[in-house]
């Protein structure tokens, strides 16, 4: 291979800025012979017109393509180095993932969170091509994202994985780049309440909608899954739970996408009943009844935050948390408990494994304590005391 660098208006070989005007030349063309073929590249791997320096770093980037058996002239020309930039390739990525969405494979809200990773955060490595962003890129860009909470960094660096490992299974890049460790962890630990406390929160909320929230309090489910539930899902004493809403998009399959079956609780069962009198089968279970509609987790969330008298506990806390914790701390098998809530992994499960204080400390009055009056306990200390000498002594 020979390679040099010409001015693109004279077309003479460079060394710096060419003089062939009178303030001097600066744009650059790479010309390289191979295989008996010129090749000419205008623009440097962000797209800019090349300069003396850009160009020498072209040079450079060509012969070690050449050295390693990898180069193609052909992955130099504009064409294919705008499809290697970050930006398109993520634009891609993201048409991919809301597609998935659009077949009910992915959440509308997983596809609006990438969305806004894409047009927020992920700018930093617009221009770059995928092949080149390295340990020191990623670095870098974590470093610009200490005003977000851990848990969010987190989630945008586990995304952004995701981003190349798509790359590498569509044959983008060879390899993924080691990717820098975010330590440290922020997240809020989920509080949980116990039957009396729920009972007070629901003789606030109105009448109306009580009996979704207590339904709820009974089964554990997720609020979008109470929320998809249509009278055909009732059958006995069994729910099959089916769907969910995401937000107010309804789907036909849960988070963990796939559909199981849920054993009533005898109030739960009652409620159901309730609400399914003179309802078609493909009605929704529970309807609020101001806008003669379903309810949507948000409306949920609203009415939770009014009435419920509550602050700082979630819906979520109050109902789903707490029934995993109240079943745990009765001595529920936490396998049980695991199928019955519908985590896909038990670790999710064994996040609701802790006891409240008070019960800890219940727990640890409970042991007999031997007790030693003033003077017995005075005695013994002594005695340890002088033991201790004597064995130093000897």
């Amino acid at each position: 291979m020979k390679g040099i660098i010409i001015c693109n208006k004279c077309r003479k070989k460079m060394d710096g800025v060419c003089k062939c005007t009178t303030k001097g030349n600066a744009k650059c063309i790479v010309q390289i012979y191979w295989h008996g073929k010129h090749y000419e590249y205008r623009r440097d791997d962000r797209g800019f017109i090349l300069t003396y320096e850009t160009a020498q770093a072209k040079l450079i980037d060509i012969s070690g393509d050449i050295r390693k058996g990898i180069f193609n002239p052909i992955n130099y020309t504009d064409e294919k180095m705008k499809e290697r930039r970050f930006e398109t390739q993520i634009e891609r990525w993201l048409q991919e993932k809301m597609k998935q969405a659009d077949l009910n494979e992915l959440s509308p809200g997983t596809t609006r969170q990438y969305n806004g990773y894409v047009n927020n955060y992920y700018p930093f490595f617009h221009g770059q091509d995928v092949r080149a962003i390295s340990l020191e890129a990623l670095s870098n860009f974590r470093d610009t994202l200490e005003n977000v909470s851990i848990k969010t960094r987190k989630n945008i660096m586990v995304t952004l994985h995701g981003f190349f490992l798509w790359l590498k299974e569509r044959g983008l890049i060879k390899e993924i780049p080691i990717f820098p460790k975010i330590k440290g962890d922020d997240s809020v630990i989920q509080k949980s309440i116990d039957v009396d406390i729920q009972e007070q929160a629901l003789r606030r909320i109105p009448e109306r909608h009580r009996d979704i929230i207590e339904f709820l309090m009974e089964t554990g489910l997720r609020p979008g899954e109470a929320c998809a539930l249509r009278v055909e899902h009732i059958n006995g004493g069994i729910a099959k739970i089916e769907g969910t809403f995401s937000g107010t998009q309804l789907r036909t399959t849960t988070k963990q996408k796939r559909k199981r079956s849920l054993p009533l609780s005898v109030r739960a069962l009652e409620i159901t009943q309730k609400n399914m009198k003179d309802k078609h089968p493909k009605q929704f279970l529970f309807i609020n009844p101001i806008i003669c509609r379903y309810y949507t987790t948000n409306s949920l969330d609203k009415i939770w935050r009014k009435h419920s008298g509550l602050d700082g506990i979630s819906l979520y806390e109050a109902t789903r948390h707490s029934f995993c914790s109240q079943l745990l701390e009765n001595g529920a098998d936490i396998r049980m408990v695991q199928e019955l809530v519908g985590h896909s992994d038990i670790r999710m499960t064994e996040k609701y494994t802790h006891v409240k204080i008070k019960r800890l400390l219940d727990l640890v009055n409970s042991r007999k304590v031997r007790r030693l009056n003033e003077s017995e306990n005075r005695s013994e200390i002594e005695a340890s005391i002088s033991a201790t000498k004597s064995n130093k002594i000897n």
